[in-house]
């Protein structure tokens, strides 16, 4: 068909004719849209230069051929659809479709279709005007993109899941093959690989991290802030050198920077197998992909960052309330140790300077199995103080260590030998960072932080984290070191004002406990004391001064001491208290203070007692009930303002009296009734004999340790009546007079009238007298036994002693055994090696004659 012919049927519903037709041919062939005709067959029967350029094909290879040569696969059979419209006399107008190009790509196209009317009315074929739409459509794909690409990243929290959605969708936007995402390290002097695809790990095995200086496309994009596109293997050869010995399977390259805030602070790469150019439209729909990257990225980053910083201080926060938990500074670093674990490391281990050692105090292990490894490194390979690197070297500079990468020689430098090294290494350390516990201007120690089985790497972050966990764990020791000084000169004061020894005397047995509070608990001022008179009464006080520490211990030392005088004086304990009472409202400050004063009559056995704001003290009877001594109470000392009540009880031989102060009884939050039940129960079903008493007691009240000091005195009453009085008593002087009232008692119990028995307690006077004398040294400490029995109706005294016998100091000496003798039926006296055996026999019942 001619040119102008077909031209004409395209254009026209009938072939034209005349002047006309030449300015209709002229809009065809001049028209940007491709123009074509086709018959009812499906034949192409015009085709206009446009035409020819937008499908490849020229005129004369188009026309004659079926329009099925434009119609891809997946497109069959639409001509005929719209071919059958026409026909019916409709007009397709904008028709979005695809169409095939000669060299097989697609292009987009809106067609606009228009039935061919012949003179008579038929209609003999359809005329077509064909649009290119591929720009518009692309950008309609890639604003979609965009939009996709916003929703995508606004879901994506971590910085993690950013960089993943970025480089999903830069890859799909421009049908890349491989695609990385490269960011800067907080120094700013390397990029770190964060995330990639496309590319296999063995071939990023060596790219993981690179310097920002180095000769490589992203390299250079984070310095200059500009993109670089790469087009084809030599170009990118020629631009970076240090490729050139690299195998490449990648031909063209496209990096863009990431920019937020006017910094750069990485880049995403695309990488393409076969050699392209990049569109200016191209290259600007990918910058958008990455900016939207960029920004979202930043924000994820910012979030991140606020939540490490929220979690830092979380963690902060709790370790400081851990730390504040205890003053034991091995207990409280163990725990340290034990919360870090696997928090912030999976290996920590605390040394301290102590005496001029380093001192492992505490390790702690991810892997439980480890613990005891970590163990036995630090007892059998002590830290050498003078090791380069690790906890030496910082305890001696007092600055961190950070090792963000273990390497063979850091290893070697830390180990004191070569087994140790062996051990290091199977804790398989990678990554490793050491901080002083300072406090007060002073390095204390060192807290060593290892990343092992997680393979984490610690960063300038984590090493500001664990300085600041070191500080605060330096000032906790420091303060519990502080308070341990304080502790045990409190406690060692307190012990100092406490008898050493508590009275020997016949038909009683005494025992005492003194017990500072728990750790983390300030001295109180609780105290015991026991005051033996030459008139056969032996006075019992327990105490507690109100306060803690130095301050409460000194002030007990001044009551304790002036009650002491007071009784000495020959107050009762009536007298006594009273007069302390206004001693201590004279104080400079207004001290208070509880206690219990038992003035016990040994021959009597009667108590007269005070008690001022104390728990009361409680007895156990013969037949083991327990029950609270009925003592009438006043209110403390430095508060009363009058007189103290006094109570008398009678105490039968067998029976147990417990004075504790209310550390004992009394716990946070229960009051002191609970206690006190515990406590009788305690009593009611403890040994007899003092000592295993008081044990039995305290294990059944301070498992759990005790918030307060405690002190105890218990005082058993013995049944004497059928038993030998046996005693054994240093070799002093001072000792005859509680000989004197052991005898008196003793006789007492065994219903013999002092009128009757005063010859048998002179006796033994003297020949205990004589023993103290003449059996040891000056300078030589001995002991005295003494046993009495009584046989029928007489009583055998016997006096022996360990020493050898010396003669008499002085004139008129020697006297002893005549006296002995006028007062006793019989006396023997027999020397040996072992010492000297005195034995002396007396009946009774025979008035008081001598």
């Amino acid at each position: 068909m001619p040119r102008r012919q077909a031209a004409d049927t395209a254009t026209t519903p009938s072939n034209r004719s005349g002047p006309g037709a030449g300015y209709f041919e002229a809009i065809v062939e001049s028209s940007e849209d491709a123009i074509l005709s086709k018959d009812r067959n499906l034949v192409i029967r015009s085709w206009n230069p446009a035409a020819a350029a937008l499908y490849g094909y020229p005129a004369e290879e188009a026309i004659g051929q079926p329009i099925s040569i434009l119609i891809p696969e997946h497109r069959a059979g639409e001509e005929r659809d719209i071919l059958r419209r026409v026909l019916d006399g409709q007009r397709v107008g904008h028709y979005d479709t695809e169409r095939l190009r000669k060299d097989g790509t697609l292009v987009a196209v809106s067609l606009s279709v228009s039935p061919i009317s012949e003179p008579d009315g038929s209609i003999s074929g359809a005329s077509v005007i064909a649009r290119d739409v591929s720009g518009r459509r692309r950008a309609a794909d890639r604003a979609a993109r965009l939009q996709h690409l916003t929703t995508e990243l606004a879901k994506a929290v971590a910085p993690e899941e950013v960089v993943n959605v970025a480089l999903r969708e830069a890859l799909a936007a421009l049908n890349a093959h491989a695609g990385a995402v490269g960011l800067l390290d907080e120094g700013g002097d390397t990029i770190r690989v964060a995330g990639y695809s496309g590319y296999s790990h063995t071939s990023l095995a060596s790219w993981e991290t690179f310097a920002v200086k180095a000769a490589l496309p992203m390299s250079e994009v984070v310095r200059t802030g500009t993109p670089a596109w790469v087009v084809g293997q030599e170009e990118l050869v020629s631009r970076y050198p240090a490729l050139a010995g690299a195998e490449i399977k990648f031909r063209s390259r496209a990096v863009v920077p990431l920019r937020a805030d006017g910094r750069v602070f990485g880049a995403i790469s695309l990488s393409f197998r076969e050699a392209r150019s990049f569109e200016p439209d191209e290259r600007a729909f990918l910058e958008a992909i990455v900016q939207q990257a960029a920004y979202a990225l930043d924000r994820a980053r910012l979030h991140a960052a606020e939540q490490r910083t929220r979690q830092k201080l979380d963690f902060l926060a709790r370790a400081s309330e851990l730390l504040a938990h205890s003053l034991d500074v091995e207990t409280t670093l163990q725990q340290l140790a034990t919360f870090v674990v696997p928090r912030l490391a999976d290996w920590c281990a605390v040394d301290l300077l102590s005496d001029g050692e380093i001192k492992a105090v505490a390790v702690a292990h991810a892997n439980p199995a480890k613990v005891e490894l970590a163990r036995e490194l630090q007892r059998r390979h002590p830290a050498d103080p003078d090791a380069p690197v690790a906890a030496p070297a910082v305890i001696r500079s007092g600055r961190s260590e950070l090792h963000p990468a273990i390497t063979e020689e850091l290893l070697a430098a830390a180990a004191p030998d070569d087994e140790a090294l062996e051990i290091i290494r199977g804790l398989g350390l990678v990554s490793a960072m050491v901080v002083p516990l300072r406090a007060r201007g002073r390095t204390l120690g060192a807290l060593t932080l290892v990343a092992a089985e997680s393979g984490r790497r610690f960063t300038s972050d984590d090493l500001e984290v664990a300085e600041d966990l070191a500080r605060r764990a330096g000032l906790a020791v420091e303060n519990a070191m502080l308070y341990a000084r304080e502790h045990r000169a409190a406690v060692t004061l307190q012990r100092s004002l406490l008898p050493r020894d508590l009275p020997r005397l016949p038909g009683l047995q005494l025992a005492a406990r003194y017990l500072p509070a728990g750790v983390g608990a300030d001295v109180g001022g609780d105290w015991y004391d026991t005051i033996d008179l030459a008139d056969g009464r032996l006075h019992l006080v327990v105490g507690d001064v109100a306060g803690r520490g130095i301050r409460a211990a000194s002030v007990m030392g001044q009551l304790r001491n002036a009650l002491r005088a007071y009784v000495l004086d020959g107050c009762s304990p009536q007298e006594a208290v009273g007069r302390l009472n206004r001693l201590a409202r004279t104080f400079e400050s207004s001290e208070m203070a509880t206690l219990v004063h038992i003035s016990f009559d040994l021959r009597k056995r009667e108590a007269e007692c005070v008690r001022a704001g104390h728990p009361p003290p409680l007895i156990r009877g013969p037949n083991g009930e327990v029950t609270e001594l009925a003592i009438q109470g006043s209110l403390p000392i430095g508060v009363s303002q009058g007189p103290c009540p006094t109570t008398t009880i009678q105490i039968e031989p067998g029976s147990l009296i417990l004075m504790y102060t209310d550390g004992l009884v009394e716990r946070r939050g229960e009051g002191i009734k609970p206690g006190l039940e515990k406590l009788k129960r305690a009593l009611r079903t403890a040994p007899a004999e003092p000592e295993p008493c008081l044990d039995f007691v305290l294990h059944a009240l301070t498992q759990t340790g005790s918030e307060d000091d405690v002190a105890l005195l218990l005082m058993r009453v013995d049944k004497t009546a059928d038993q030998p009085l046996e005693l054994t008593v240093p070799a002093e002087p001072s000792a005859l007079a509680p000989i004197r009232r052991a005898v008196e008692a003793w006789l007492a119990d065994q219903r013999i009238d002092l009128r009757d028995g005063w010859q048998i307690v002179a006796a033994c006077n003297e020949a205990c007298a004589n023993a103290s004398e003449h059996a040891y040294a000056p300078t030589q400490a001995g002991s005295i036994e003494i046993e009495a029995r009584k046989q029928g109706p007489r009583i055998v005294v016997t006096v022996h002693d360990h020493g050898q016998w010396r003669r008499p100091r002085g004139h008129d000496r020697g006297r002893g055994l005549t006296l002995m003798n006028y007062f006793m039926d019989r006396v023997d006296v027999e020397r040996s090696q072992e010492g000297t055996t005195v034995r002396m026999e007396r009946t009774v019942g025979r008035g008081n004659g001598t």
